[in-house]
């Protein structure tokens, strides 16, 4: 009879532990951010029947990664470097009331560029619009990064101080490694910008007059590390959430930020999943419905103050090409989105939204940036539990 009881409390146990555990191949992503998927709430004509040459200020990004364990494995090289920071991460999280009920990890290869109003000056549009006084000196640099990201996300609750609820609550750590300068930014330029010209300037070219090429001229290698939370602090009805968002960035873009998200979920999500842009700092998620059909309609927007940003600083003092100093930078900026997810049969994400970024830099020719992210996901995990068995 007590060896009878001793073995149901191990089944019990373990039985407990299995539902926590992320499964090892939990799903796959693909998402990318244009400028294009968002020209049809731009006037960038008069008559607004053709694309332009220029399209205020370029925008492109490619993130492909999976779910699952094997995302967090040692082998990949950059979970175990994030796991050596998270460590004094949870040793903060944990003391202070954290109840944590789900863990996820993501492995991601991320590309990413940015280039000035102008991407080519083998049109006539360029000639036209230098004569009218553009420069691209004054104009935002080429920049790119292409690299890989390992991230962690744990959910559960917390109790704050004062308080008798317990709020939801989600923890988003990352660490990237890439390169800076590869050019790779380029042929996703060309791939996915419909009709905008080829994007000549992405290479160097010492003879021109003007600066091209990238914001520095020889392969950089950059890291980042970020950690963000999302805390669920009212909800008025079902499935209805506004949350908060405090961010820290801290490498190659190193900035705090807090945002405001609110809309509707799906019904297995306690607090916003961030639908925004592929930059290196965004979490992303994966999260499986319980029913077979589940869509999220939801907006947010963040306020930063930044201190460094790779893709306009440049190394300081090492840069070659258009570059901005810390003084010719803005040091708070915001960032705006709305987006809409869409499961299907709880197997298959379609997301797409709608993102803004106000001007960064000081100079006439830096506008509010405007792009839109499609993003299709693959999922493996069971209904109601996410990524996890």
């Amino acid at each position: 009879m007590r060896l009878s009881i001793i073995f149901l409390i191990i089944i019990g146990i373990t039985t407990h532990l299995q539902s926590q555990r992320q499964i090892d191949f939990a799903g796959v992503e693909l998402s990318i951010d244009q400028d294009a998927f968002a020209d049809w709430i731009r006037q960038d004509t008069e008559d607004n029947t053709e694309m332009p040459y220029f399209d205020k200020n370029y925008t492109v990004a490619l993130r492909l990664g999976f779910f699952g364990e094997y995302a967090n494995s040692y082998y990949l090289g950059l979970p175990w470097v994030r796991e050596r920071i998270d460590y004094l991460m949870d040793n903060i999280l944990y003391r202070s009331d954290f109840r944590q009920k789900t863990e996820s990890h993501s492995f991601l290869f991320i590309a990413n560029g940015f280039s000035p109003t102008h991407i080519s000056d083998e049109i006539d549009g360029f000639g036209e619009a230098v004569a009218n006084g553009y420069s691209l000196a004054a104009d935002r640099p080429f920049s790119s990064f292409t690299g890989f990201r390992s991230s962690r996300r744990l959910e559960g609750t917390k109790r704050f101080v004062h308080s008798a609820r317990l709020f939801d609550m989600g923890v988003n750590t990352s660490f990237s490694f890439g390169l800076g300068g590869t050019g790779l930014a380029r042929g996703i330029d060309n791939l996915f910008g419909w009709k905008r010209p080829d994007a000549n300037l992405w290479q160097r070219d010492e003879s021109k007059t003007y600066p091209t090429g990238e914001v520095i001229k020889n392969i950089l290698p950059l890291v980042q590390y970020s950690v963000s939370s999302e805390i669920a602090i009212w909800t008025p009805i079902r499935k209805v959430v506004l949350q908060v968002r405090p961010e820290l960035n801290l490498g190659s873009y190193t900035d705090i930020a807090f945002g405001i998200d609110f809309g509707k979920v799906m019904s297995v999500e306690g607090v916003i999943d961030h639908l925004a842009y592929t930059d290196v700092n965004n979490p992303s998620n994966a999260s499986v419905n319980d029913e077979d059909f589940g869509f999220s309609l939801v907006g947010g927007i963040t306020g930063r103050a930044v201190l460094y940003n790779y893709h306009l600083n440049g190394v300081y003092a090492r840069s070659k090409g258009n570059y901005y100093t810390f003084a010719d930078t803005r040091k708070f900026i915001y960032e705006a989105y709305v987006g809409v997810k869409v499961q299907i049969l709880q197997t298959v994400d379609l997301i797409y939204t709608i993102n803004t970024r106000s001007p960064e830099f000081k100079s006439t020719f830096q506008q509010r940036n405007t792009w839109g992210t499609l993003t299709l996901k693959y999922l493996l995990g069971p209904a109601g539990e996410g990524c996890y068995d």
